[in-house]
């Protein structure tokens, strides 16, 4: 049995195209070796080796002419949070802007779309459909939550005077113009329902479902991005989702909070919350999986109350 010749430092660990392997000077039978598999026609990678998307999608445009990045794959590079079932979707999803025919080859889902001037964007090297035009294309797969939890992402805007701010990959109007351009389009009823319910400034699936659950419980709707400041004037705090007329602060504390730093910087939230006389309620991941959304919803209603609503209106 032949024995693999070591590959060029710039190969290892990654895919390549045979193109690159020519330019390389490595013989052409080294593509052909036990030790590479071939992702698809003119690609080959190492086994065992996990390869990052933007890197397959780069390497997929790069050798199919005219080729975009769209739908599952696109959101995925747009960092847009999707369900479980669909990041298992291991295929990288190709359409052209012109329509003329759906990209066709191994490790490749292909799609026929007519995409405007405006509907494509360039990400890291990568031909990518703009995020407007990508989540429009996700209203035909996700679920209705999911959609708007991806309206969420593409629109976040943060501003915090700590930590990381966001800013909004298109805007809201970027959204329904889309709608508005695609009327008959498969899912675009959903799409519209889903704008009426997408706000800017969640920026993660949690608090958008919690949000969500906060409407079919027929409570008042949250405020975003809120600062709590005390009476000089000073921010305290910055709820995920906040109830200000009422006094309530909503806080999702996911895994991250379980790291002793983030445990500090949260009892000094709390503190600060009812020092300056809020109510607070925490929600936890544990809570969500044994009450779900809706259950943790009325236990906040019950907060609510407290601070002074009243059902009746």
């Amino acid at each position: 049995m032949r024995i693999s010749a070591p590959l060029p430092t710039e190969f290892l660990g990654r895919s390549f195209t045979l193109a690159e392997q020519r330019a390389a000077g490595i013989p052409e039978h080294r593509a052909w070796n036990i030790d590479l598999q071939v992702a698809s026609r003119g690609i080959r990678v190492p086994w065992g080796e996990q390869q990052d998307l933007a890197h397959t999608a780069r390497l997929l445009t790069g050798i199919s002419e005219g080729a975009i990045c769209c739908r599952e794959t696109a959101a995925m590079l747009w960092g847009c949070p999707l369900p479980w079932d669909a990041q298992q979707d291991f295929l990288v999803h190709l359409t052209r802007s012109d329509a003329a025919f759906r990209p066709q080859r191994r490790g490749v889902k292909g799609h026929r779309m007519v995409l405007a001037p405006s509907d494509v964007r360039t990400l890291q090297g990568i031909p990518i459909t703009s995020p407007a035009r990508t989540w429009l294309d996700l209203a035909a797969v996700l679920p209705f939550e999911d959609l708007v939890a991806a309206a969420d992402h593409f629109i976040c805007r943060q501003t915090r005077s700590f930590g990381h701010n966001r800013v909004p990959l298109c805007s809201l109007e970027d959204l329904k113009t889309q709608v508005y351009r695609h009327a008959g389009m498969r899912g675009i009823r959903k799409a519209r329902a889903a704008l009426e319910l997408t706000r800017v400034g969640a920026d993660s699936v949690p608090e958008t479902s919690l949000r969500l659950a906060i409407g079919r419980e027929f409570l008042p709707e949250p405020v975003l991005s809120y600062v709590v400041r005390d009476s000089s004037g000073r921010e305290v705090a910055w709820p995920d989702l906040a109830f200000p007329i009422f006094k309530v602060a909503i806080n999702y504390d996911g895994g991250h909070h379980l790291g002793a730093a983030q445990k500090e910087s949260d009892i000094r939230r709390e503190a600060a919350l009812a020092a300056n006389g809020w109510i607070s309620v925490v929600v936890t991941v544990e809570q969500v999986r044994e009450l779900g959304y809706d259950g943790v919803a009325r236990q906040i209603r019950e907060s609510l109350i407290r601070g002074g609503w009243s059902p009746r209106g």
